[in-house]
């Protein structure tokens, strides 16, 4: 079976990450998943970033958490990739732009950092805005935002994320989490067994559309990457 490929924040190779515009343009390359991150602003919604300074990717600056969603929808996200005017995206945006199709997002939560407010509001998004196919996935480096989630409730599907593949298979047999994301380096075939024999699917970032066959017959299960549109074709 052909690995899923995921647009890393969208068809980020060519178009401002995390944004509308990047995801509107893997939608439309027949990417069936996006990835995404998330952070909570100031008044406690729902944003989606990559870092939690807004500096980067932003004409603004400022941490996340102590800015106001109206003074970052005042920012400017695509001017620094040649897109002037592109605005940060709520996660109720993202979400609403893929409601009349199966793209299902893989939303990677940093840290919530409050009393499980932030995960149950983000639990009910995923829910309200599930996907007819498949639901969406929450993925962190973070096993309490993890955690948190679940408690909010169990019907979105769980990954843990780390740079090193095998450190993470006794967190998610422990936690009995569906998903692990790793950096493709340190996945072979060996570790693609082990996963698969306890049940786990396997994901990997940040892919080059030259690796993509090594990669595919190891059998991994979705394939994370800048250039959806080109890995696709492979396919």
């Amino acid at each position: 079976m052909k690995p899923i490929i995921e647009a890393h924040r969208g068809y980020s190779g060519v178009y401002p990450e995390n944004t509308l515009l990047a995801f509107e343009k893997a939608v439309a390359c027949g990417a069936p998943s996006i990835e995404l991150d998330v952070h909570v602003t100031k008044d406690g919604e729902i944003i989606v970033m990559h870092d939690a300074n807004v500096k980067r990717t932003t004409n603004g600056e400022g941490e996340i958490s102590a800015l106001t969603l109206a003074e970052i929808k005042k920012l400017d996200a695509g001017q620094w990739k040649g897109f002037s005017g592109v605005t940060v995206p709520t996660l109720a945006e993202a979400l609403a732009l893929t409601d009349s199709s199966n793209v299902h997002y893989n939303v990677e939560v940093k840290r919530f950092g409050d009393d499980g407010t932030a995960a149950r509001k983000l639990y009910k998004l995923l829910i309200d805005h599930a996907p007819t196919d498949s639901p969406h996935v929450v993925s962190s480096f973070d096993l309490q935002a993890l955690l948190d989630v679940r408690k909010a409730g169990t019907k979105i599907p769980l990954c843990i994320l780390g740079s090193k593949a095998y450190e993470l298979l006794p967190i998610a047999k422990d936690n009995k989490f569906q998903w692990i994301h790793s950096h493709f380096s340190t996945v072979d075939q060996a570790f693609v067994d082990a996963a698969h024999e306890a049940g786990i699917k396997v994901m990997i970032w940040t892919v080059e559309v030259a690796d993509y066959q090594k990669y595919a017959a190891m059998g991994v299960d979705k394939i994370c990457t800048n250039w959806c549109k080109e890995m696709l074709a492979l396919q």
